[in-house]
């Protein structure tokens, strides 16, 4: 048992006695105070055996359900008959009794309720018969009244604390189940990722192979051209670092996984227009904004930003309802900014699956942090739904 369960058991313990320890103590002080009186007939120790036990059994409601309340309407009953015909019973006999019908009401198990309900229509009908309240029969039916309250209220808050425990384990099932299909996303999402940048990777290494062999057959020639030479190795040596870096990302994501990785050409953003212009065909009207030195991205980072076009214009065509459509593409010094814009509705899209390759935000979002980027998406001023990514563009080294 850990340290908290501990504490739970105690603080249950310490309830479940509160209410029964406070009619005990307010019997005791009447029973000292008024036994000289003849309040209560008999001898004193008699009264508190009775009170003892009456509220031991509302104590130990938790451990025996059923039958402690009804040990304690059994022991107040029998504690009532001890008084002379005409006079009224305990004041805490009558506590005693409204809250053992409480907790009879509070059953959540189905048969226990029942059994409950009938002992206490079985004590009433016996006490139309029976001396039960001190001999006045007029005292049976509020009697009656108030434990069929006690037992209404239990059986009411019983049932409001069930729909509501009910209530809270379908949210942390369904916020668990949630969690696990945006990971098994994320899974998926890696896996594919791995599986394209190890074709960049590839081909990049192939790249170097063919031109270090075509060099070195060069350099056995008669002819040799030190420009051509030096520009051949200086390409090998860019290609080279860039599949280093592009091999360091791919190791920091490679997920196992059942699917055979195809050794395929990879897009990128030179196929933007291809890409736009299956989108103009689906019927939407796409304004392009490209800016900036077009410089020559690493593979890596350019099948990353054709990817994330991609699937923002994916989005567009599949919750957005536009009419046209905005992309925007700024080659910067240190880095590259893509937005992706419509004029649809600007309501709640793409939670974290859509039909398709992909998985919405999350794998543009995943795409983006391979690459140490950034991105956001939400409504636009005038309406509408904008992604922008931002990834930076670092210079290529060995170390």
């Amino acid at each position: 048992m850990t340290r908290s369960d501990l504490v739970l058991g105690l603080r249950r313990v310490a309830l479940d006695w509160l209410a029964p320890t406070v009619v005990l103590v307010i019997g005791i002080v009447n029973i000292s105070q008024q036994s000289r009186s003849a309040a209560y007939p008999g001898p004193p120790g008699r009264h508190l055996a009775f009170l003892v036990v009456a509220v031991a059994g509302l104590g130990l409601r938790r451990r025996a359900p059923l039958l402690a309340p009804l040990l304690t309407i059994a022991v107040v009953t029998w504690w009532t008959t001890l008084w002379p015909v005409g006079t009224q019973g305990p004041f805490e006999g009558f506590v005693l009794m409204v809250g053992a019908a409480y907790c009879l009401g509070s059953l959540r198990d189905a048969r226990k309720l029942t059994i409950g309900a009938g002992a206490l229509a079985a004590w009433f009908v016996i006490g139309l018969f029976v001396d039960l309240v001190g001999g006045r029969a007029g005292d049976l039916a509020p009697i009656a009244v108030w434990l069929t309250v006690g037992f209404g209220v239990g059986y009411l808050i019983s049932r409001r604390t069930e729909q509501a425990r009910q209530a809270r384990e379908a949210t942390r099932v369904l916020a668990a189940e949630q969690e696990r299909q945006t990971a098994r996303a994320v899974e998926d999402e890696r896996a594919r990722i791995a599986r394209e940048l190890h074709d960049v990777v590839a081909h990049g290494l192939s790249v170097i192979v063919v031109q270090a062999g075509a060099e070195r057959r060069s350099l056995h020639g008669p002819n040799l051209d030190e420009e051509s030479i030096d520009s051949t190795l200086g390409s090998i040596e860019r290609a080279g670092r860039e599949a280093l870096v592009d091999l360091r990302r791919l190791l920091g994501l490679l997920r196992r996984t059942d699917e055979p990785v195809a050794l395929s050409p990879q897009p990128g953003l030179a196929q933007l227009d291809d890409l736009l212009s299956s989108v103009r065909e689906a019927g939407l009207q796409v304004d392009v904004d490209i800016s900036g030195d077009r410089s020559q991205l690493p593979p890596g980072l350019d099948l990353t930003a054709y990817r994330i076009v991609q699937e923002a214009l994916t989005n567009v065509l599949k919750h957005a309802n536009a009419q046209c459509v905005r992309v925007g593409v700024a080659f910067q010094r240190t880095h590259l900014d893509l937005e992706v814009s419509d004029d649809g509705s600007s309501g709640p899209r793409n939670r974290f699956a859509i039909a398709g390759p992909g998985h919405g935000l999350i794998g543009m979002r995943e795409r983006v942090n391979v690459f140490g980027g950034t991105i956001s998406a939400g409504t636009s001023t005038g309406g509408g739904w904008t992604v922008h990514a931002r990834l930076p563009v670092t210079a290529v080294g060995v170390g």
